[in-house]
């Protein structure tokens, strides 16, 4: 029973994720990029459009403002691999898992069958007990009558040889 119930349990688990939900994901992180790129090109041409400022060194900040994108770029690009590769990790758990379950839920109706058969062989072995019971029980009644009425067929044998006969008198 219980491993019905973990079984019903895990079928969310067995049941494929849905592609479009990581396409979705995957096109979420795309179009954070593309807005990520899109401020930082702003972010650029703003500091290059204050080069008037005294105290800015635009290349240094503009430099290091690019190096910051590329890293968090290369960040996401990580990311968005690890991402790739876990998902691919979780659907193979969930393919053994599946496995798992039908493994276990073959095991459970086996082991069901083997109660089944072994309940069966008891019952018919019980039922053959009381069948050869009752019918011992009905050869001794019979064997009874027989004697008793052999008793007195005795009896009345008996009793007309024991009895004068009437052309004696």
């Amino acid at each position: 029973m219980q491993n019905m119930v973990s079984f019903i349990l895990l079928i969310p688990l067995i049941v494929p994720s849905s592609t479009q939900t990581r396409t979705a994901t995957l096109e979420t992180l795309a179009q954070q990029l593309d807005q990520l790129r899109v401020e930082a090109l702003q972010i650029r041409n703003g500091i290059e459009g204050i080069e008037d400022f005294e105290g800015i060194d635009t290349d240094s900040d503009t430099g290091l403002l690019t190096a910051q994108i590329i890293e968090l770029l290369a960040a996401v690009g990580a990311t968005q691999n690890a991402t790739t590769q876990l998902l691919s990790e979780l659907d193979t758990l969930k393919g053994r898992q599946a496995a798992s379950a039908a493994i276990q839920l073959a095991q459970a109706l086996m082991f069901v069958a083997y109660l089944l058969t072994t309940i069966s062989i008891y019952v018919v072995k019980r039922c053959k007990k009381v069948r050869e019971k009752s019918q011992r029980k009905e050869f001794e009644l019979l064997e009874k009558k027989l004697l008793s009425n052999k008793a007195k067929r005795r009896a009345a044998a008996a009793r007309e040889k024991s009895a004068p006969a009437p052309s004696q008198k």
